[in-house]
């Protein structure tokens, strides 16, 4: 990955893409009901706070990703452990995502269809994209951005007839404390998520603000999921959305327009787009990880076996999509805190005690 760089622009599109993920189509911070607006907004401010740390640590290590600072600050041992860590939060991030693909071709797309089927095709043209390399993907993103931004703009608008501002109300019903569990589940998914890409993001030319890139790709992308969250909520009411996995869909199944029917289609075309780029970077830093904790010098010739049995994982990791969902909603927050904050936080503390000695011995 070292001999493949994507611009500014095309990371920031790659998280915007990531982000929206299958969050657009599950939905975020649903523990909230009619107050998930607020929740997901919550959520993007504390997700700031915890970007900000994650630039802190690539810009003092420039052209490394947190597989080599791991290494460098915490030695060779420990910084492999952890770094094995982190390689299995990106894999059983990927696995999940995969599930939901799963679920989602079976229930609502090729229903009649044996669901391995489409996830074969689909993980070959994962295995394609990661053979290609980041560049290839970097600038299918950045062509593909427009067409997914466009329909989750363009949609809510058709949907305007649909949506009844009394589905918000009362705002706070249900508490601040189910609010900010609702908030709490939106920061951790999707957006504390973004702690993959500094497993990859060795890789950007000539940086010259991490800031720019992750505040900028977390603004966009966390606006587009409020933008659907509050459709979805606006259109169906908390109470429906409660008893159904896939909100997007049946929301937009709803709009009645003349000839401007059907529109599901839309929605399928974002969630591939998106999930491909999800599951696609969280392969990229499974196979970046293991090969900077086994010393290998090229990631590729790993692609194929770590994505055949990510997509294995998926489909005994879970019995059913509701037990799917009940881990999603009720365990993941709290599973996922400690790779999306804790251990970055160790690794901060870490690299600025170095970086506070480092100038106090040039200072001397």
């Amino acid at each position: 990955m070292k001999n493949e760089s994507i611009s500014e622009r095309q990371a920031t599109i790659l998280i915007i893409l990531f982000l929206m993920g299958n969050s657009l189509l599950i939905g975020s911070g649903n523990q909230a009901k009619q107050d998930a607006w607020i929740a997901i907004i919550i959520a993007i401010i504390w997700s700031i706070i915890l970007v900000l740390m994650f630039c802190r640590i690539l810009s003092l290590y420039p052209g490394n990703d947190l597989f080599d600072i791991l290494q460098i600050v915490m030695g060779k041992f420990i910084g492999k452990i952890i770094s094995i860590l982190m390689i299995w939060f990106a894999f059983h991030s990927g696995a999940l995502i995969l599930r939901s693909l799963s679920e989602f071709t079976n229930t609502l797309v090729f229903a009649d269809t044996p669901v391995i089927m489409p996830m074969v095709f689909f993980t070959i043209l994962l295995v394609w994209s990661l053979k290609a390399g980041i560049e290839v993907l970097g600038r299918w993103a950045e062509f593909f951005s427009w067409i997914v931004i466009l329909i989750v703009l363009i949609v809510p608008i058709l949907s305007i007839s649909q949506m009844d501002i009394a589905r918000l109300k009362p705002i706070l019903s249900n508490g601040v404390a189910t609010l900010l569990e609702g908030a709490f589940s939106s920061f951790t998914f999707p957006f504390g998520q973004i702690v993959i890409f500094t497993m990859i993001f060795s890789n950007i030319s000539k940086v010259k603000n991490y800031k720019k890139i992750f505040i900028v790709g977390l603004l966009v992308g966390g606006g587009l999921i409020l933008i659907t969250s509050l459709r979805n909520l606006l259109v169906l009411g908390s109470e429906t959305l409660s008893r159904n996995y896939f909100h997007s869909t049946m929301a937009v199944s709803l709009i009645r327009l003349g000839f401007l029917q059907r529109l599901e289609m839309t929605v399928i075309i974002v969630f591939l787009a998106c999930v491909f780029i999800k599951v696609s970077i969280c392969i990229f830093a499974v196979c970046n990880g293991i090969s900077k904790v086994f010393g290998f010098d090229d990631h590729k010739f790993i692609a194929t076996p770590v994505a055949l049995i990510m997509l294995s994982f998926s489909f005994f990791v879970y019995k059913s999509t509701m037990e799917a969902a009940f881990f999603t909603l009720n365990i993941w927050a709290y599973y996922s805190f400690t790779f999306e904050v804790i251990i970055p936080l160790v690794i901060f503390i870490v690299v600025e005690i170095r970086s506070r000695r480092s100038k106090s011995v040039k200072v001397t």
